[in-house]
């Protein structure tokens, strides 16, 4: 297929007039050009699915003109690759298609999932638990010296007369939910859906400790004296001054540590430890082994602080169980799992309809029942 079918294919699936057929034959081209493997693109300035399409046919069509004048790359450690704006094709052109389909018979309930929201609970020294998705923002707690106030999706601890002691609080973000908090030490802190953070009202001590379940990162205020730790239940990533992100979900094959900036150590249950540098990608697997690698691209691991879905090479279990949390939706499959991997980035604006329809772009089928999102064979 030459590129001036192409264009004109693109544009009429955009359009929603492409026939079966067409789509067919526009996917059967994109799977040869790109390998198998599907590029999932869309930038975190579209603040609307259909901003991202109109965006992504006109550097199609941009690029697709360049390309009549210029053969095929090749990008190492892939296949033929036409360009990033090739996959935009399949993206763009069925940015709206599960939103478009015909309501099915039976008892099928479709209803409206947002992305996740500021959503959390704080739970004070005394036993105390504050509802943070309600309310109006000022003081919220005053805890042996230290007060703690709530500015918009923001929490602020002030230690106050630090040898007035301390008390452990704990700040829990649902399924569906994220939240942020400046801790006493002004430590900077995101907490991704379904995670929790406990941690002090003050730093008094020789170490500055907190406990993280989920997903979290850190901008560790530079204390050379107070060395900073994150404790899992896998790993303590032990740090002076620094950035990088912990994902530790109970439900997930291992606990990764990205750095981004200064330097961490980690350590596992086991003893065993690894020195980071910016960078560097660390997983711990089960049996407590610590697998170092350098990741090409460090941002990625923290693209969900920025609001984007950010995946490389990732299977689809992955990329539905971060989307189960993110929505606050089950997922089940009825069949075999596909064993595809997917790349890109998608914008975690979006409504679940809206982003189940960029992955139905890659030949996925779904069905939504309430808040339980079915894979379909």
């Amino acid at each position: 297929m030459d590129t001036t079918q192409i264009s004109v294919l693109a544009k009429k699936y955009l359009e929603g007039t492409a026939t079966a057929d067409e789509q067919k034959v526009l996917h059967d081209w994109y799977d040869q050009v790109n390998g198998g493997d599907t590029e999932v693109v869309v930038s975190g300035r579209d603040s609307t699915l259909e901003g991202a399409k109109s965006r992504m046919l006109r550097q199609l069509q941009e690029e697709i003109s360049r390309d009549k004048k210029a053969p095929l790359r090749a990008l190492p450690g892939r296949r033929k690759w036409l360009s990033w704006a090739a996959a935009a094709v399949i993206l763009a052109a069925v940015g709206t298609y599960l939103l478009r389909q015909p309501e099915k018979p039976g008892n099928t309930t479709v209803v409206s999932v947002p992305p996740a929201g500021n959503k959390a609970t704080l739970t004070l020294g005394n036993g105390a638990v504050v509802d943070l998705s309600a309310g109006t923002d000022g003081a919220i707690a005053e805890q042996e010296g230290a007060t703690v106030n709530k500015q918009q999706a923001l929490l602020v601890y002030d230690a106050g007369n630090g040898d007035a002691g301390f008390v452990i609080n704990k700040l829990t973000v649902p399924r569906g939910g994220k939240y942020r908090l400046i801790l006493a030490d002004g430590t900077k802190v995101w907490l991704n859906a379904a995670s929790e953070l406990q941690f002090p009202t003050a730093f008094p001590g020789t170490e500055r400790v907190v406990e993280l379940k989920g997903e979290g990162y850190f901008e560790v205020a530079q204390n050379a004296a107070k060395p900073f730790i994150v404790k899992t239940e896998d790993i303590r990533v032990e740090v002076l001054g620094t950035h990088f992100n912990v994902k530790a979900y109970a439900d997930e094959p291992a606990t990764n540590t990205a750095l981004l900036e200064g330097s961490v150590r980690i350590v596992t249950a086991g003893g065993q430890s690894s020195l980071l540098k910016p960078g560097d990608l660390a997983k711990v697997t089960a049996g407590n082994h610590i697998d170092v690698a350098r990741d090409p691209d460090p941002g990625q691991a923290v693209a969900w602080k920025d609001g984007l879905f950010a995946f490389r090479n990732t299977e689809m279990t992955v990329i539905l169980r971060e989307i189960g949390r993110w929505y606050d939706v089950d997922v089940s499959y009825e069949g075999p799992v596909t064993r595809r991997r997917f790349t890109g980035k998608v914008s975690r604006s979006y409504s679940l309809a809206e982003t189940l329809s960029i992955l139905e772009a890659s030949d996925l089928h779904f069905r939504q029942e309430g808040k339980k999102i079915i894979v379909l064979p």
